[in-house]
C-alpha cells in the first residue's frame, strides 16, 4: 500500500528540518513525503533541497495562499 504524507510549510527554516526527519525516520517506509513549500522568503527550500531521499516530492507555489 502507498501512503501520501503532505505537509506545507511557509518560512519555516526554524523547525522544518526536524519535521523533515522525523518523518523520514518512521519505522513506516513505503509513502511519498509531498512538500509544498508556500513561496517562502527564508531558507526553507534550499534546506529542503538538501535531502537526497527520493520519497520526498518538493512542489513550489509561486506566490503565497496563505
Amino acid at each position: 500500500m502507498k501512503v501520501s504524507v503532505l505537509m506545507c510549510v511557509y518560512n519555516g527554516q526554524k523547525d522544518i528540518k526536524e519535521a523533515i526527519d522525523s518523518i523520514l525516520n518512521q519505522t513506516f517506509t513505503d509513502f511519498e513525503f509531498i512538500i509544498v513549500n508556500d513561496c517562502s522568503t527564508d531558507n526553507s527550500a534550499a534546506i529542503i533541497n538538501s535531502y537526497t531521499d527520493s520519497r520526498i516530492k518538493l512542489l513550489t507555489n509561486e506566490t503565497n495562499f496563505g
